[in-house]
């Protein structure tokens, strides 16, 4: 039966007559809002509204979250590259006001044109790498900073340089260069080869985006090597690269300059360079000491080695670990032109002012130190006063 006029809920008559009626609750529903109180209820009711709401909010928060997250994650990836980017271009900019400082060529002028035209096509890899996350506005940015440098490099050429005179050439001479057959054009890479390069831009040759440190073919050096003493005398060509690759528990003496210097997979090793003329490229060391001089130094996955170095730009690292730093040791009299070969002057140099690509905030990058005072050690050979010794050492004054 239901009581008229008070609630439409069932109730239950009590076995003793005149006993007020009780009121029974139906079975629990799923939000269990029913109650005796009817006010009670339907505060109870607008509690479970409150908190669905509450739940729905909380979801397009948590949407809004990840939103943020994610588009913040592509600001950070744009911020490491703006100033990996930075980095190169202020190592384009020192040389070119050293060019710029110039009144009149010199023998070591091409050298620092060359130097510069590589510095340019480090920064059309770089941007040419990020197309993937960069937007359009900030590539025509970077590409308008590099274009900069190349007009600002063409017109120092032409400053420079100078200009070669007119003269008729004989007409045995002309026609022999036009019928001479031209040079067969390159082969066309292969599927394999085409699928990991990467277009550089600017008309700059591509790169392999695997790995860019990788000496070029037909490349000299020291390869495969096992607890060997391996010395490269003085007075060996100064302008091609050399590669010292797959050596272990060796060490090395390169008493001759080079272009560039490109080192892989070494463990173990001591290695002794004169300065070259522009770069070095260190990938895959691990437990070395390395004493190396250059204009460019940049390191890739190497762990636990010590760098003794003398480099006028920003030594660079990435994926390292445990690196030491120290100062390039002083070169003895006789080898002091050692220097002057190479374009480099001994009073500057910044090893000590490295820039971790993996680290980015504002404190000390953890994945490398300045070795103490008390714990450089020069390489032995140098000190070492006995006869053989100081035969190699005086052979190193002739570099070039």
């Amino acid at each position: 039966t239901r009581q008229a006029g008070r609630s439409n809920f069932p109730i239950a008559e009590s076995s003793m007559a005149g006993q007020d009626l009780e009121v029974q609750p139906p079975v629990c529903t799923t939000l269990c809002l029913w109650e005796p109180d009817a006010h009670l209820m339907i505060r109870k009711a607008k509690g479970q509204e409150r908190a669905r709401k509450s739940e729905y909010a909380a979801e397009a928060r948590k949407g809004a979250f990840v939103e943020a997250a994610s588009e913040s994650g592509v600001s950070e990836e744009i911020r490491a590259f703006e100033e990996h980017f930075a980095i190169e271009l202020r190592a384009a900019r020192d040389t070119m006001e050293q060019v710029m400082a110039l009144s009149s060529a010199d023998g070591e002028t091409p050298k620092l044109f060359d130097w510069w035209l590589e510095q340019l096509t480090e920064l059309h890899t770089l941007v040419s790498s990020a197309t993937s996350f960069l937007p359009t506005q900030l590539r025509q940015r970077f590409g308008n900073q590099i274009a900069d440098h190349e007009a600002k490099l063409k017109a120092e050429r032409e400053r420079l340089t100078p200009k070669k005179k007119f003269a008729f050439k004989k007409r045995d001479k002309v026609a022999a260069k036009t019928t001479s057959a031209p040079e067969a054009a390159p082969p066309p890479p292969t599927a394999s080869e085409a699928a990991n390069l990467v277009p550089t831009g600017g008309g700059v040759a591509h790169v392999p985006k695997a790995d860019t440190f990788q000496a070029p073919a037909g490349c000299q050096g020291f390869r495969d090597r096992v607890g060997a003493t391996l010395i490269r005398p003085a007075g060996e060509e100064a302008a091609g690269d050399f590669a010292l690759e797959e050596l272990t528990d060796c060490e090395v003496r390169l008493l001759s300059s080079s272009a560039v210097l490109w080192i892989r997979n070494l463990s173990n090793c001591r290695i002794f360079a004169l300065p070259v003329a522009r770069s070095i490229y260190v990938t895959a060391c691990e437990g070395c000491t390395l004493y190396l001089g250059s204009r460019q130094l940049r390191i890739h996955t190497s762990s636990r080695t010590d760098f003794y170095v003398h480099t006028t730009s920003h030594p660079i690292i990435e994926h390292c670990s445990s690196l030491r730093f120290a100062p390039y040791p002083a070169l003895p009299p006789n080898l002091q032109p050692a220097f002057d070969a190479v374009g480099i002057k001994p009073e500057l140099n910044q090893w000590q002012l490295v820039d971790d690509f993996d680290w980015l905030k504002a404190s000390h990058s953890p994945n490398w130190t300045e070795l103490a005072e008390g714990q450089r050690v020069g390489p032995a050979f140098l000190e070492n006063t006995e006869k053989d010794e100081g035969e190699a050492v005086e052979l190193a004054v002739k570099i070039i």
